[in-house]
Order: C-alpha cells, then sequence, then structure tokens
C-alpha cells in the first residue's frame, strides 16, 4: 500500500518545561542549517497547541502543508489509569493523546490526507489515539513516535537524522530507520501508518467487538463499519487512491 506524506515546512510545537534543554528551538536551528523550512512555536499551554495547529490548518493556503512536530513529553502507557496517559511540559500532563485527533483531521483534510505527525515524546507513539472512533477524519497520514522512553541527546539525534534523510531524498521508511540508529539499545522509534491502523481497529471491532454486539457480524455491522471508514477516509479520497477503498480492510472475506 502506498502512501504518501509531504510538507512544505515543518511546524515544530515545543511544549516543554523550565528545567528541560529547548530541544525545539534546536532542532528548528537544525534544520535551518539544512535548508529545511521550519517555524518555531514555544507553547506554554495546551491552548497554545491548539491556538497553533487551528492557525496551521487555516494558514495552509498561504503557508502550505507544515509536517506537525512536537516537541513534549509523554506518560508511560503501562503505569496508571487508561484516562491519563497523555501528553505535556511534564510526564504527569494530562491531555490525553486522543484530544490530538480533531485538531490535527482538519490539516490532514487540508494536506489532501498527506499530513505527517512526529511526536518527539516518550512514549510518543500514543498518538495513535488520535485515530478516534468516526468521530472526523484521519488524523494523519504518518506518524513518527517513539514507543519507549529516550533520553534527550538520544532524541534529539534521532529527530535530526529523520529530517536529514528526507531532506536527502530517502524514504520515510529510510529515515525512520537512520533515527533508529541514533538510540540505544532498548529504545524504539517507529513508523506508524494510519491505513494500517484503520484497519486493524475496524477488523478487531467487527469481529471481535469489546462489548456484545447488539447486531450479529453481518450486513448492519458490514454497514456499521463502512460509514466510520467512510468517515476515515472519505469516498472522494477512496477514489482518487485505491489503497484507501473500504475493499482494502477485507471485512467479511
Amino acid at each position: 500500500m502506498q502512501i504518501p506524506v509531504g510538507f512544505d515546512y515543518v511546524l515544530v510545537l515545543e511544549w516543554l518545561s523550565v528545567k528541560d534543554q529547548p530541544t525545539g528551538a534546536q532542532l528548528h536551528a537544525f534544520l535551518s542549517s539544512i535548508g529545511v523550512t521550519s517555524e518555531l512555536i514555544v507553547c506554554q499551554s495546551w491552548q497554545d497547541v491548539r491556538e497553533a495547529l487551528e492557525h496551521a490548518a487555516a494558514n495552509r493556503p498561504v503557508k502550505g502543508v507544515p509536517a506537525v512536530h512536537l516537541e513534549t513529553h509523554g506518560s508511560d502507557p503501562w503505569q496508571g489509569p487508561a484516562e491519563s496517559i497523555g501528553f505535556g511540559h511534564n510526564e504527569a500532563s494530562g491531555v490525553a493523546w486522543g484530544q490530538l485527533g480533531s485538531l490535527l483531521a482538519p490539516l490532514n483534510v487540508a494536506a489532501d490526507f498527506r499530513l505527517l505527525f512526529v511526536s518527539a515524546a516518550c512514549w510518543g507513539s500514543g498518538v495513535i489515539a488520535a485515530i478516534g472512533g468516526g468521530e472526523h477524519p484521519a488524523s494523519f497520514a504518518c506518524a513518527v513516535g517513539f514507543r519507549t522512553p529516550v533520553m534527550e541527546g538520544r532524541l534529539l539525534d534521532s529527530m535530526k537524522e529523520l529530517y536529514r534523510g528526507l531532506k536527502q531524498g530517502l524514504t520515510l521508511e529510510e529515515s525512520v530507520a537512520n533515527a533508529q540508529r541514533e538510540l540505544l539499545d532498548g529504545q524504539e522509534v517507529r513508523l506508524e501508518v494510519m491505513l494500517e491502523l484503520a484497519i486493524k481497529v475496524l477488523r478487531a471491532s467487527y469481529y471481535d467487538p469489546p462489548t456484545p454486539p447488539r447486531i450479529p457480524a453481518g450486513p448492519d455491522r458490514m454497514q456499521g463499519a463502512r460509514r466510520v471508514w467512510d468517515i476515515w477516509f472519505p469516498p472522494y479520497l477512496q477514489e482518487h487512491n485505491p489503497a484507501y477503498r473500504f475493499e482494502v480492510t477485507r471485512i467479511g472475506s
């Protein structure tokens, strides 16, 4: 499945505490040094993050399509209640990853479903929760995030190699592999593809729903699955790119 991503500039959102290294600003300086256009926004609150994403969507016709790069902290998904798993200026921040969904979705639509999101945070792959359950279109095409904790220095070096690879014309997969080589043993950065995630989520809810289904598997439940899919990936997108067609889910086959 060929999933295109593309961007005209990198939107670096730095939401850190005063005791942290300003890794967003450092990345911004590095991007400028290798000829990658970037914009740095230092955020003091979740509201600042929200406004920056809304502004980027509104200004897409002028500024172009951004790659959204979030420099922040993420909480351990294996500790604490699910509703507390999120990100923010410290590890205890309680902004759930899922709250990014409705903010990223307009950007992804404006980007013709080519949005790249880079989650530079411990456990940053938690951004996959932004898919939601059919409340809005897909929140990104691809995301790059960490599946483990990672130290500041290693994280920054990893992100530099990610963008260096993209600047050199490497594929996203190759660039992520380069980023991985900058990490220590036991640390992992992962490419998350929204299409692959959506297929897994939809198949799981169709064949093994978390609660007893009110209707049996069959045409009615198939219709419900199709409705969710068409919200994530609108019919015009499916017509334009066959990789997004409902048939790729192989539900009912």
